[in-house]
């Protein structure tokens, strides 16, 4: 296969993405980008697909985003943590049961918060617009800036749903040790998704990162377009120190977005070291090994 870029972190309409499994596929290799994964939030739904659309002209790895609350550790007013999971298998449905029933209940309480605040709005309004089996807090955003709550969907996220605003409900998760473990039972390879998001000075990351790696993580995702030059030295630094892997993904979205699949942000992305894969599917093979001597 001809070498090309790389980007393990990219959303579809399957999950909050705007874009078409095919529209994606397409983009990817218009962008010279070889090796992908959709990594739609708690569902991996668009992967048999992206593999028959694609074939043999890119790669695509099985890769889902869980996110994991902080809560337990004293600091639940900051962002909540996210991780990539990559070659899962069937098991990770018992976690995406159990996250579904969390998700449902938190968009009923948004939806009642929002209407004891004067704005009218249905989660039946919400499903017909966004033509989904399944809803998140980004499909209320947009559905708040289509009826003219907000400039933007994301200004309606930032108004009424983001941490401290009128709407804010926070979603029962796992904490991020049990959700490390929980993946690698399911045969996956953990890596921190857009560390820069929780907001950490660098002691801080350091000795979460360090926590993080004793309970099994594989990975950090040092290669994000949000990442200015000095952090992307500062998480390579402590990949090097506890021996993690440094992935690369974009987060894409949408393609109004400024963000593009493989390229990044005003082409700062651009990676096409394959020794991350390769790293990878070793340390899948490690977890494989190991959960079936567990487990007899």
């Amino acid at each position: 296969m001809e070498l090309g870029y790389i980007d393990l972190h990219i959303h579809s309409n399957f999950s909050d993405g705007k874009e078409s499994v095919k529209s994606i596929i397409d983009t990817a290799l218009s962008n010279n980008t070889r090796v992908i994964s959709l990594t739609e939030h708690y569902n991996i739904s668009s992967y048999n697909l992206a593999k028959n659309i694609a074939g043999n002209r890119l790669e695509v790895i099985p890769g889902i985003e869980i996110g994991s609350s902080l809560s337990s550790y004293g600091i639940s007013k900051k962002h909540v943590c996210h991780f990539t999971a990559y070659f899962i298998n069937r098991k990770i449905y018992y976690i995406l049961d159990k996250y579904e029933v969390f998700r449902k209940k938190s968009i009923d309480k948004i939806i009642r918060k929002l209407n004891q605040n004067g704005i009218s709005l249905t989660s039946g309004q919400v499903y017909r617009e966004v033509k989904k089996e399944s809803i998140g807090r980004y499909d209320i955003a947009y559905m708040l800036f289509k009826k003219g709550y907000a400039v933007s969907p994301a200004h309606a996220y930032s108004k009424y749903l983001d941490i401290g605003s009128v709407a804010y409900v926070e979603r029962e998760k796992m904490s991020p040790i049990e959700l490390i473990n929980t993946i690698i039972e399911c045969g996956g390879v953990p890596v921190l998704a857009h560390p820069k998001s929780l907001k950490f000075n660098l002691t801080d990351m350091d000795n979460f990162i360090k926590m993080l790696k004793e309970s099994g993580l594989c990975g950090v995702e040092v290669y994000n377009p949000h990442n200015s030059a000095e952090k992307r030295d500062e998480l390579l630094d402590l990949c090097l120190k506890y021996d993690l892997i440094p992935t690369v993904g974009s987060d894409f979205h949408s393609h109004k977005d400024n963000i593009q699949i493989g390229i990044g942000i005003d082409e700062n992305l651009k990676i096409s070291d394959y020794s991350i894969i390769t790293r990878l599917k070793e340390k899948k093979h490690i977890i494989d090994i190991n959960n079936k001597n567990k487990n007899g």
